[in-house]
């Protein structure tokens, strides 16, 4: 196969060492770092800020980058490398650090161009030669590549490995530096460095010169990638994973991809009081402000904390844009790819029908609490009809909210899904694959109707389409390695040029297997019994393939006398076995044989392999019934000799099979509990011992407390509230539940968490503070057993809220004619009060003397007086008695829904006539009003003044005249409208019922089928035979001629306009069958006829007899007839021939008798007779068949016959006849 060289070649002016990091900014929508509000008392101005990213890292993504080094590659803190093939000793980080999934404090380097996390690597010997394809088991697990290659370092020349810490927290760069390392065997160097970034955990590998192997070369292969702990996971740029490459000036980085990160995000004003946790909030000001954004983020265990502010001027001088809203917008368009989703231009197709104004800030979501809470607002559309806010925001910060109808037709959508091949192949084969007969398996369901498809390298170019690119469908694979995978994009098109991408890959797979198996000795006995599949991941690592084992390579190439398990000795060690990998591919399945050593190895021998530590009675600080215990202080006791050993801990561990279970990450803090055991790995290389940890203990009483909070009220605006912690005791120490009482305990207090759990820098009881809320905390420990627990107190400050006037649309909307409304819904409360608040409370007075007596409304949830007042007055408090002075409350009167039609008739045919019947009641909605709307169908207007009974099910309403009154309760709700009263008037009409009976005719006879249905008052028949087809129909059709049997049906239409259509049966009467006719002679005959009744016979139709046997018919033609005895229907007849023979021939040609004839033989119709005529010697002279009629001439074969008698037999359909003819021959 061909060696594809990649080469990418960034060019760049100067050496530029680059260092980012994400910052955060507080702006205004329009983004300014400064802005004002000018909108009046109550208005609101949005605030957002950019949200930095980061994601979990359970996976990640490689891409291609400039190339710029973070520092030159001969800075840092010297390794001193001048060993070969070796691991460092251990480095900590600065910072910590997370690859796929876990945090890491250190790392270890290796001389061959790569770094891991598995720390028992330190110091230990790092194998130069790459024995597989990331991701494998045979790679060094945990790692990062970056380049991986078979290096030697010397002290001779100034080769070395650096690494180094670059920038400040929270963005710095831990730098690992490969410098001028040689390529062992040549004279080449390889110079790049690996970079670990705080924050994103982002990973770079930046290559300044990675040559092209000599022919003298130790080791060939080349690799960049990383790799996760089990070797099921790895990842490597195109053209990177194991093979032979040269490159320069090259540049990838490794992305998580997991979920993203959510930072805790809180805005404050310039008293510290919290406005918004989102990354756009409504900020309220009453005065010139500064408010503050802050974003906590926990990655990688360790806290970042982010922040920035912005000044928002306030006066009162500016009003709300004015919009159009209402408006309806259609549109339709592709879905491509499937989704119901298509990125919108919404400012350039929707904006100018709400505004015309360039100032204006347009964004849209799609509800109207979404768009009065502001944010980034929606950029794509989905199919169907719904509703979308515009939020339209001035240069002064004030808004108005519009309203958009979408009417959204999507045109047909091309459904596929992505698709991925294996083949087999041998590492290095071209492989030729023809795409075209890849992508119909893509489908979800039959071949939709496509006009194009084409190939692509990239989804960019496929999406685009960036024609310039596309690929051809036949394909040469020529890459080599193990595996190899390809990705190939495919662009389907539809004739309305409506498209999907997807994703077609094919993995060129050669099974390889990892052939030097160390197995280690558990007991030290010098034997060990193998289950073979326990080693499959270690041989095969991630291969999708089925690992069988055999003693010989023959065997194992038949495929027969697989072994499972295999005894390793002392004696017989190292072992040979062999190992079949079996690869079910698309291109036909395939297998590979290798040898596999067995090498037995000695395991750790513990001092001792079981601990029982007996702790005695313990404290449950904080009652969460655990403790923190450091497991690793008795690893001296576990082994006390000179070996360095690796120590993992486990909270699980099956004998059976040698598996853990639970690991713990931090065994110095190990949460224990009652009868906790614990097993530790013991770990020299790949083998280890086991031991178990047994910790025995009690738990002392606990002290069991609850969070405090002690609230004053500001009423002067100035904080500097001074409380007494002590006033929280009592409320916290929960007396029933604790053994000591409160006077056996400590109470300190502390400004952390952490402090109070250490009992370290206390505070004092007494504090003043300058915010509306602060968190001390306090510990409480006993003074008999020294236990404690600690919790939170939140002292809070309240300013009184103020109460401002507000208006509220009130609507009639049980539609009792008095209005009625919810005074606490969120979006009337808002607008009460200066500053929402979700600790604010709110009570609400018809008249100021009610203030005055405090007599507020008690149900303000269902407030609707009669009369309905103009106006009432609340108060704001956030604690009891911390409020300012009442406000008013206006009311006004929404306009009701303007309907088109107040009644309808809805009028239906009763089709039983039982008046019951499943009516369609929302049939009418789109005349009775056509925006959106929402209907509520009520069987009675008491239903519907009470919300009660409503009909769930309109479109299919079951009526009962004698249960429902005739009228149907409908309540329209338009959007920014009150609801309006529809009444539907039902009418079941009669509907024309009637029945037929069945009706019967003889065979081959007709019937007249004439009901008589005049007592209806028919106003049209409609006859219809068996196939559905029309007869006749009209007014004055009212019978039919029917001589077919079959289901028949008679529609009747009434002057109503109700039909009734009644299907009836036509059936022949039975006849009786004349089976076969039987010639008893020339001029007899035996009918034999089948029936299921008594059957007489005739031959005329007349005169008829009994017996089925007619003698002596007359010469000729004859009709046989059969019936029932009781029925005067006839069967099918049957025609026969009474045979008259003339037996007399003179041949003289005198015009008498000159020929023998026989004729009528048409009787039998199709079906010819025979006949044959012999002389006295046997010789047939003469023979015919015919359909019609005999004639004999008295020759034979052109000669005259001489006088004789001769001989017939007459063959016909139903007898056979024969007999003499006399031949005179007068010549």
């Amino acid at each position: 196969m061909k060696r594809l060289i990649l080469l990418i070649v960034l060019i760049y002016t100067q050496f530029f060492y680059s260092q980012s990091c994400s910052n955060i900014t507080a702006t205004d929508i329009f983004g300014n770092t400064s802005a004002q509000l000018s909108c009046g008392n109550g208005a609101c101005i949005e605030l957002v800020t950019n949200v930095p990213k980061t994601f979990l890292t359970n996976s990640y993504q490689v891409s291609a980058q400039n190339y710029a080094p973070v520092i030159p590659f001969d800075q840092g803190t010297p390794l001193n490398a001048k060993t070969d093939d070796s691991f460092s000793d251990i480095i900590p980080l600065p910072f910590n650090f997370c690859f796929y999934g876990n945090t890491y404090k250190n790392l270890v380097i290796s001389t061959n161009g790569f770094i891991t996390f598995d720390t028992t690597q330190a110091g230990l010997a790092s194998n130069p030669n790459i024995l597989a394809n990331n991701p494998n088991a045979l790679l060094p697990k945990n790692a990062i590549f970056g380049v991986m290659q078979d290096l030697i370092f010397s002290d001779i020349d100034d080769s070395e490995i650096y690494y180094t810490v670059s920038g400040s927290a929270p963005c710095r760069k831990f730098v690992i530096n490969y410098y001028k390392a040689r390529l062992t065997g040549c004279t080449e160097t390889s110079t790049f460095q690996i970079v670990l970034s705080e924050f994103s955990n982002e990973i770079e590998v930046n290559i300044e010169n990675k040559p092209w192997p000599c022919t003298t070369a130790r080791f060939k292969e080349s690799l960049i990638g990383t790799m996760n702990s089990t070797a099921t996971n790895g990842l490597s740029p195109p053209g990177r994973n194991t093979s032979i490459w040269q490159s320069g000036n090259e540049s990838w980085k490794f992305s998580p991809t997991g979920a993203q990160i959510k930072p805790n995000i809180i805005w404050k004003n310039s008293s510290n009081q919290s406005i918004g946790n989102t990354a756009t909030v409504n900020a309220c000001p009453t005065k010139t402000e500064k408010y503050t954004v802050t974003m906590d983020y926990l990655v990688c265990e360790t806290n970042f904390t982010l922040t920035d502010d912005i000044d928002v001027t306030y006066t009162q001088n500016g009003s709300a844009p004015v919009i159009n809203s209402p408006v309806n917008f259609s549109y339709t368009l592709c879905d491509n790819n499937a989704d119901n989703t298509e990125v919108f231009d919404w400012n350039t197709l929707v904006t100018p029908l709400i505004t015309t104004d360039p100032a204006m800030n347009v964004r849209y979501f799609l509800s109207m609490p979404a768009a009065e809470a502001g944010g980034v607002g929606i950029s794509s559309i989905k199919g169907g009809k719904y509703t979308v806010y515009a939020r339209v925001t001035g240069p002064t910060g004030c808004y108005s909210v519009g309203i958009v109808h979408m009417n959204i037709n999507f045109l047909d959508k091309i459904e596929a899904f992505d698709v991925k091949k294996i083949y087999c192949f041998d590492g290095k084969e071209d492989v030729a694959v023809d795409l075209n007969t890849i992508y119909p398996d893509m489908f979800l369901t039959t071949l939709p109707k496509i006009t194009k498809v084409s190939f692509y390298k990239t989804q960019n170019d496929a999406s685009v389409p960036n024609v310039s690119e596309v690929i051809a469908a036949n394909q040469i694979l020529t890459d080599d390695g193990d595996l190899v995978s390809y990705t190939f994009f495919v662009r389907f098109e539809n004739a309305d040029a409506c498209f999907t991408v997807k994703k077609i890959t094919i993995e060129l797979r050669n099974p390889i297997a990892n052939q030097n198996q160390d197995i280690c000795d558990f007991k030290n006995d010098g034997t060990e019994m193998i289950t073979l599949s326990s080693l499959n991941a270690a041989i095969a690592g991630g291969q999708p393939v089925t690992v069988s084992y055999f003693r010989d390579p023959a065997t194992a190439n038949n495929n027969l006398g697989a072994i499972t398990t295999y005894q390793l000795t002392g004696t017989n060690t190292p072992a040979i076995i062999y190992v079949r990998l079996d690869l079910v591919a698309d291109n036909g399945d395939c297998f590979r044989i290798y040898p596999v050593v067995l090498n037995l190895i000695a395991s750790p021998t513990l001092t001792k392999d079981l601990l029982i530590i007996n702790l005695g009675r313990i404290c449950d600080n904080n009652n969460n019934d655990s403790e923190a215990y450091d497991l690793t202080q008795h690893q001296s006791q576990l082994y006390s000799g000179a070996e360095q050993l690796s120590y993992s801990y486990y909270e699980t561990y099956n004998t059976t099979n040698g598996t853990f279970g639970n690991a713990i990450y931090d065994p110095t803090s190990f949460l224990i509990t009652k009868s906790t055991a614990v097993f530790v790995k013991v770990s020299k290389g790949n083998c280890f011992a086991v031991a178990k940890i047994a910790i025995n203990f009690d738990f002392l009483p606990t002290v069991i407390i609850k969070p405090g909070i002690i609230s004053k009220c500001d009423k002067g605006y100035n904080y500097g509230e001074t409380y007494d912690l002590n006033d929280a005791k009592a409320q916290m120490f929960i007396a029933a539940q604790n053994t000591d009482t409160i006077a056996d305990m400590d109470v300190t207090y502390y400004e952390t968490e952490e402090n109070a759990n250490l009992g370290v820098l206390e505070k004092s009881n007494l504090q003043t503070t300058s915010y509306n809320t602060v968190t001390f905390w306090a510990r409480f420990e006993s003074k008999n057993t020294h236990c404690f627990s600690v919790a939170s107190i939140v002292l809070k400050t309240y300013f009184p809220p103020k109460a401002v006037p507000s208006v509220i649309q009130v609507c009639d909307s049980n539609l009792d004619g008095h209005p009625e409304v919810n005074l606490l819904l969120p979006q009337y409360t808002a607008n009460m009060v200066s500053e929402t608040d979700p600790e604010n409370h709110f009570r609400f007075f018809l008249t100021q003397a009610d203030i005055t007596n405090n007599k507020p409304i008690l149900d303000p949830e269902n407030f609707s007086p009669v009369p309905f007042p103009t106006r009432i007055y609340v108060l704001v408090e956030n604690l009891a008695g911390c409020f300012t002075l009442p406000s008013a409350i206006d009311f006004t009167l929404g306009s009701v829904t303007p309907v088109n039609q107040e009644t309808i008739l809805l009028e239906e045919c009763d089709e039983a006539n039982d008046g019951k019947e499943i009516l369609n009641l929302s049939q009418f909605e789109n005349q009775i009003y056509t925006s959106a709307t929402n209907y509520s169908y009520y069987p009675t207007l008491e239903d519907l003044n009470n919300n009660q009974n409503k009909i769930t099910t309109p479109s299919a309403y079951q009526y009962d005249v004698q249960l429902h009154p005739p009228v149907i309760f409908l309540k329209v709700e338009g959007t920014n409208f009150c609801p309006a009263l529809v009444k539907i008037n039902i009418n079941l009409k009669n509907t024309p019922l009637f029945d037929l009976p069945s009706y019967y005719f003889c065979p081959g006879g007709v019937i007249k089928i004439e009901p008589d249905l005049s007592y209806l008052s028919p106003k049209e028949y409609t006859w219809r035979d068996p196939s559905g087809t029309i007869i006749t129909q009209g007014p004055n059709a009212t019978s039919i001629n029917v001589k077919t049997q079959g289901k028949y049906s008679l529609t009747i239409g009434s002057s109503n306009g109700c039909t009734f259509t009644e299907i009836f049966d036509v059936f022949a009467y039975e006849v009786p069958i004349i089976t076969q006719l039987i010639g008893l002679s020339a001029t007899s005959y035996q009918v034999l006829a089948t029936g299921s009744r008594k059957i007489i016979y005739s031959i005329d139709n007349i005169q008829w007899q009994n017996s089925n046997i007619f003698e002596n018919i007359d010469p000729g033609p004859v009709r046989f007839y059969v019936r029932f005895e009781d029925s005067e229907c006839l069967g099918v007849t049957r025609d026969g021939l009474s045979a008259k023979v003339i037996n007399a021939i003179t041949p003289n040609d005198d015009g008498i008798n000159d020929r023998w004839t026989f004729s009528d033989l048409d009787v039998y119709q199709d079906v010819p007779s025979n006949v044959k005529i012999y002389d006295r010697n046997g010789i047939m002279v003469y023979e015919q068949s015919s359909t019609e009629s005999f004639s004999w001439d008295g020759k034979f074969n052109g000669r005259s016959l001489p006088t004789a008698s001769y001989w017939y037999i007459i063959t016909f359909p139903d007898k056979i006849i024969n007999g003499w003819i006399l031949l005179k021959n007068r010549n």
